[in-house]
């Protein structure tokens, strides 16, 4: 598969949606996951090599380097056999998802699930409460510590708004609500651009020309605002919040760095009212079924000089150590038909357990090497 140019490469949004959609973790689509873990590696590579390029570093830089170097080394993934899905189980990660896509991606994941979940139970509660998408933004400027803490500081006081006795905004209408800081560059002015993005649940619609004097006062130089009734699925509205944590990743490499030192040690994102308190696991893998037979797959990361880079099967662990124990006839009934069907690709125990088990032609994405690479091809 070619490597396609930065600004054909997937929006942050598909790139959430393919992550946590419906069938998202089917073992079908295990050859796109790879594939879009890899391209989230290489560019991770092309970031430690940036950092490296800086001079000799200090103990900080040089921790940063090496956690990043190592991040996405390896992955394990368990294919449960009754269910035909694929959870990731296990991974070597930096956690420093302003410079690491592949972190991001799993970040965005993991918090976009549990805010879902938050959100269907107190839709569920009150089915009078519709979501809101707002952005609120400030103006640019080249100083970007600056900027984000003129930007906080806003977001801080509009908050206290929402229940204050002394002063009140459009934000009082709301029941609830998350949000997050995102950050680019003005396309004409090149400062830098950041921004809010928020979902709220509100049962009266807000007033974007309230809003809008509201900031203005808050903010004392800043007044453009958006506000608009949600159409369409729900989760649409989250993965655009969401999509912060891997919009740094389509950044310049330079300006990707001075992100990360003026934003790395800050909460990038936020919730009022019914959404507060959600718990966002550190882990960054998937949460495990409750399955008895399954396969971990190793995968390692392969980069031959970046002309060709991707995930290598290097390792298969059954939870059973004898494959006769699964019945020939159910085997044949639903994975052979299931497989040949939908052009899935075989699992990859099934040769070992029936030589004539093969798919009738491979999946994108994957080469006919007899290891099950996933490899991407850099133009």
């Amino acid at each position: 598969m070619e490597n396609r140019p930065e600004e054909e490469n997937p929006p942050p949004v598909d790139i959430l949606a393919d992550e946590t959609g419906e069938g998202s973790d089917h073992y079908a689509r295990l050859p796109d996951r790879l594939t879009r873990y890899a391209v989230a590696r290489h560019r991770a590579a092309a970031m430690a090599q940036y950092i490296a390029g800086l001079g000799e570093p200090d103990s900080d830089r040089a921790k940063v380097l090496r956690e990043l170097d190592s991040c996405g080394t390896y992955l394990v993934f368990r294919h449960y056999l009754e269910s035909d899905r694929v959870r990731l189980h296990g991974m070597r990660s930096c956690r420093q998802h302003i410079i690491c896509p592949l972190c991001a991606i799993r970040r965005g994941a993991r918090m976009l699930a549990r805010y879902m979940e938050r959100v269907e139970l107190v839709l569920s509660e009150n089915p009078n409460l519709k979501a809101y998408m707002v952005t609120l933004t400030i103006k640019n400027g080249v100083d970007l510590a600056e900027r984000f803490a003129h930007l906080q500081k806003s977001v801080q006081a509009l908050n206290k708004t929402r229940t204050g006795s002394r002063q009140s905004s459009e934000l009082s209408k709301a029941a609830g609500g998350m949000y997050s800081y995102e950050f680019k560059r003005g396309e004409n002015s090149g400062e830098w651009h950041p921004h809010v993005h928020a979902v709220w649940l509100c049962e009266e619609e807000p007033n974007q020309q309230a809003l809008s004097l509201d900031w203005k006062r808050i903010t004392g130089d800043s007044y453009i605002v958006e506000v608009h009734a949600l159409y369409g699925e729900l989760v649409d509205a989250f993965c655009e919040v969401f999509k912060y944590a891997v919009k740094f990743g389509g950044l310049p490499l330079a300006d990707n760095w001075e992100a990360f030192g003026s934003l790395r040690r800050h909460q990038l994102i936020g919730s009022i009212g019914n959404l507060r308190g959600v718990v966002i696991p550190a882990d960054l893998t998937d949460d495990l079924l409750d399955e008895p037979k399954w396969i971990d797959l190793l995968y390692r990361y392969i980069d031959h000089g970046g002309s060709e880079f991707g995930y290598a099967l290097e390792r298969e662990t059954p939870s059973v150590t004898k494959f006769d124990t699964l019945d020939h006839e159910t085997y044949s009934a639903e994975y052979d038909a299931a497989v040949r069907s939908e052009n899935r690709p075989a699992p990859p125990w099934a040769a070992r357990f029936a030589p004539d088990f093969l798919p009738t032609k491979q999946p994108k994405g994957i080469e006919d090497t007899g290891a099950h690479v996933a490899v991407l091809r850099d133009s």
